[in-house]
């Protein structure tokens, strides 16, 4: 049986999605609503099935990420053949590319800062292109507050904001954003 997902039902669930596995704090703060709808949202998904709880953190079910996709397909099926959103994915890509190349030399430098400062600026280039993305995709503005907030703390020495994995770091929210963007225009995360 499909669960059709309200617009905050989606958000938050989605937000599991992508995160994998998170507190209903976590998952507030990464989709902009408010912790008491999350909380809400997530216990009523639990008694559906759609995911489970475990440790204070919420891990969605098969039923969950069934939900999640055909909310995707529903209303960003237009956007599968928008010839602006395809051509702006492909210019990501191309972004994307840059930014795990720097990553991996940041890694391999021990967080060296002439490396870090280029990382940034891929970041920020980013944050600049998804504004394109807003008008169509309103949600992405919450991505465009967690990577400003994760520079900001970058730019103030917090080196584990780039790409500790426990943290709202940089990496972290890329990821979680490509994943999202191959969600919305239908396609694999290997293609």
């Amino acid at each position: 049986m499909m669960t059709t997902l309200s617009e905050q039902e989606f958000l938050v669930l989605n937000g599991a999605h992508l995160k994998k596995m998170a507190s209903a704090n976590e998952l507030a703060r990464a989709v902009g609503v408010a912790a008491s709808d999350a909380e809400a949202v997530l216990n009523a998904a639990a008694d559906k099935g759609l995911l489970m709880v475990t440790e204070g953190k919420y891990l969605l079910l098969p039923d969950g990420t069934s939900a999640v996709h055909e909310y995707y397909t529903t209303a960003y099926g237009t956007l599968r053949s928008n010839e602006e959103v395809l051509a702006w994915y492909d210019r990501f890509e191309t972004i994307n590319d840059q930014f795990i190349k720097q990553v991996s030399e940041w890694q391999s430098a021990d967080g060296d800062d002439r490396i870090q400062a280029r990382l940034i600026k891929t970041v920020e280039r980013l944050i600049k292109n998804i504004g394109e993305l807003t008008p169509l995709i309103p949600r992405y503005h919450t991505y465009v507050d967690r990577f400003g907030a994760s520079v900001a703390l970058v730019d103030q020495g917090e080196k584990d904001y780039v790409c500790k994995p426990t943290l709202d770091s940089v990496h972290n929210v890329w990821f979680e954003f490509h994943e999202d963007i191959l969600s919305v225009i239908g396609r694999p995360r290997d293609t």
